[in-house]
């Protein structure tokens, strides 16, 4: 959870074709409405009355309801039952469209350039598209999606950090929206850049380790690149800039899950987790085909470095993460897309269906129901985009005729 989250709470509704959402957008947790729901949340965020919130509703919907039975309705669910005791401390802030899907959350793939050859790269990163967006489109990119109501933002590559102007997209990334996430290998790290982030504040870096040096090293085919890493990820943590560590398990390193998070401990690293091989790019049967046996003995590594570490570092368990329900939160195409460095916009970075160019085409043309229904059918990686199910309308403010509060 971003740290801003605990302190101010900036909530908005964001409208879909079919429905809204009440969202934090700095923590980006959020929930589901009926069209009354969000009429109701609308009111309520104006007016801070639950008194003059009835008397508004009776007048507007002709229903028969008095403050006493509008707090009995509201408390009958936990989350809107938080409603009644000054939720909401500000107006709404009004998103997204009722005619097409536009995202909240968007990842920016800045350049396919890298500085290292990983084995498994699911991009295959290493040389540059042709054509790829410069500078200046980059912060096009980000003036166009943060006036559409994007708030979560991640940079990532290829290596992100080799585009020109980092530092200024960087900046303009951290000013546009709450909260900016930027991937990288942690390789070449100068002190101006980590000065920029922790002055900064909403930017938090994921860093690469894929095992203990030897390992590492030789996935990523580079030498000393572990030693590397981890002496960035302690400058960042120092600077008090918020790092977590993936680690991509394979059969190589299934046995050192242990160990690497034991040295993101002693950095002072806040997230840990793990994740396996996508059978995408310069990934083979060797550097992805996990037994049986070796997935067993990941989750007890995780287990074990819960049990120990649990209260320094959030270690993601594996077996709780894949139990997770489906959330539209992070459905492809619907509420998130993944923006190339070519400029085309695909629902995420494992599916090359291209369903707009950021530049080109406008928010609306791109996130069309029509677009995004064609672009699930014709999904060939990706399972959560073909899990969305279009609903009928459900808006406030009589576009909608149901007379009940879903969350």
């Amino acid at each position: 959870m971003n740290q801003h989250f605990a302190l101010s709470p900036d909530l908005s509704i964001h409208f879909q074709p079919h429905g809204a959402i009440l969202v934090d957008r700095y923590s980006m947790v959020y929930f589901r409405l009926s069209g009354r729901g969000a009429q109701l949340a609308f009111l309520l965020a104006k007016h801070h009355d639950i008194q003059k919130t009835a008397q508004i509703w009776r007048l507007t919907t002709k229903e028969e309801i008095d403050a006493d039975q509008l707090k009995k309705e509201l408390k009958e669910h936990p989350f809107t039952a938080a409603w009644t005791e000054g939720f909401f401390n500000r107006p709404l802030l009004i998103t997204g469209s009722i005619q097409s899907y536009l995202p909240l959350s968007c990842t920016l793939q800045l350049t396919n350039a890298c500085n290292l050859n990983c084995s498994f790269c699911y991009a295959s990163s290493g040389k540059p598209y042709q054509n790829e967006l410069s500078t200046s489109q980059w912060l096009e990119v980000m003036q166009k999606l943060a006036a559409h109501g994007v708030s979560d933002i991640t940079l990532t590559g290829g290596e992100a950090k080799l585009i020109t102007g980092f530092k200024e997209v960087m900046t303009a990334a951290s000013c546009f929206f709450n909260n900016v996430t930027l991937f990288s290998n942690g390789l070449n790290w100068k002190s101006d850049e980590i000065e920029l982030l922790n002055h900064l504040g909403n930017v938090s870096v994921q860093i690469s380790i894929d095992g203990l040096p030897e390992t590492h090293d030789q996935l990523r085919g580079r030498n000393d690149g572990f030693h590397e890493s981890m002496k960035n990820v302690k400058r960042l943590t120092q600077s008090t800039v918020p790092v977590m560590v993936a680690m991509t398990v394979n059969p190589q390193n299934a046995h050192q899950v242990y160990d690497v998070i034991q040295a993101c401990a002693e950095a002072n690293v806040a997230i840990f987790r793990v994740g396996k091989t996508l059978a995408l790019g310069r990934a083979t049967d060797d550097t992805r085909a996990l037994p049986k046996e070796m997935e067993t003995a990941i989750k007890q590594q995780l287990k074990d470095a819960i049990h120990k570490w649990g209260d320094q570092i959030v270690i993601v368990d594996w077996e709780e993460e894949n139990k997770t329900t489906f959330s539209d939160f992070c459905t492809p195409g619907f509420l998130s897309w993944y923006i190339r460095a070519d400029g085309c916009v695909t629902p995420c970075q494992i599916e090359d269906t291209t369903i707009g160019h950021i530049l080109n085409d406008s928010l609306l043309e791109i996130g069309d129901p029509k677009n995004l229904w064609q672009a699930r059918c014709n999904a060939k990686q990706c399972r959560c985009i073909k899990k969305i199910e279009f609903s009928e309308p459900d808006l406030p403010f009589g576009l909608n005729e149901t007379n009940e509060v879903t969350i």
